[in-house]
């Protein structure tokens, strides 16, 4: 009896951690920003990241990409924005995304991130800042 029991036990435990892992999956692919200027892919398992994939203006008027100036660490201005990291760090639960955070590379800021999936292809970005917020819905591709 208590072999089965632990079984049992054992079993339930694959099956929630692998239905659980698959919820949060569904984020995974590409989707663009509000204002259509960046692609942004996101990946992961247990957290959950998003890189810049592709930017309407990507290059400066000498036809060299741009770069990730305005970063807090000097180690990583020379890196070019598309293919930076913006978000980190989310971890699935309860159908949202929390505990990440947000990379603004526009302004060189580091914000606190969620995210929830409206539907399959509409998915709402939120960065927070002491009492400051801002959301954003992106669309899939």
């Amino acid at each position: 009896m208590k072999k089965t029991t632990t079984t049992f036990l054992l079993l339930f435990c694959l099956v929630f951690a692998a239905y659980s892992q698959s919820q949060g999956d569904k984020i995974h692919g590409i989707w663009i920003n509000e204002k259509r200027t960046m692609k942004i892919e996101f990946s992961g398992s247990e957290t959950y990241s998003a890189k810049i994939i592709w930017m309407a203006e990507s290059k400066d008027k000498n036809g060299q990409p741009l770069l990730d100036v305005k970063n807090p660490n000097p180690v990583l201005r020379k890196n070019p924005l598309v293919g930076t990291v913006i978000i980190y760090g989310l971890q699935f639960e309860s159908g949202f995304y929390k505990n990440g955070k947000i990379y603004a590379p526009k302004r060189g800021l580091l914000v606190d991130g969620s995210a929830k999936l409206l539907s399959a292809n509409k998915l709402e970005i939120t960065g927070k800042k002491g009492l400051m917020s801002n959301t954003q819905t992106w669309t899939r591709l």
